[in-house]
């Protein structure tokens, strides 16, 4: 009788811990499927102005461009954004990094960094020229 005691017990505490576990995982898929409205501060030392700048969620392809270094963007808690240059500027491609999205976030691009960059600006510039 005490064994059976024992095991019921057992049986209890596990199936307790089992549900508490699957509860908390649940929570946390849903919380990051939870949609928001990402405003985007964008910082940059580039002499471009903002508005020849999109950020762009990655998961859904949905981007948006820059009015006086803002964005507002309709995504999911966590998605990868990143910066890109406008896609009405074909003949330029530049390649930043990219940061999960946030309700308020800032995101610095720093022109200066590398080599590569400068040549996508000079790029830039010079298909204004002609």
């Amino acid at each position: 009788m005490k064994n059976i005691f024992l095991i019921a017990i057992l049986i209890l505490i596990t199936n307790f811990v089992t549900f508490r576990v699957t509860v908390e995982k649940n929570l946390k898929l849903n919380k990051s499927q939870d949609e928001i409205i990402s405003e985007i501060q964008l910082v940059t030392n580039c002499e471009l102005s903002h508005e020849s700048f999109v950020v762009v969620d990655l998961e859904t392809k949905k981007n948006v461009g820059f009015n006086f270094s803002k964005a507002y963007l309709r995504t999911v808690e966590g998605n990868r954004l990143q910066i890109q240059v406008d896609p009405k500027f074909r003949d330029v491609t530049a390649d930043f990094e990219s940061h999960p999205a946030q309700k308020k976030m800032t995101i610095e691009v720093d022109c200066n960094i590398s080599d590569r960059l400068k040549n996508t600006f000079d790029s830039l510039r010079n298909t204004f020229k002609n």
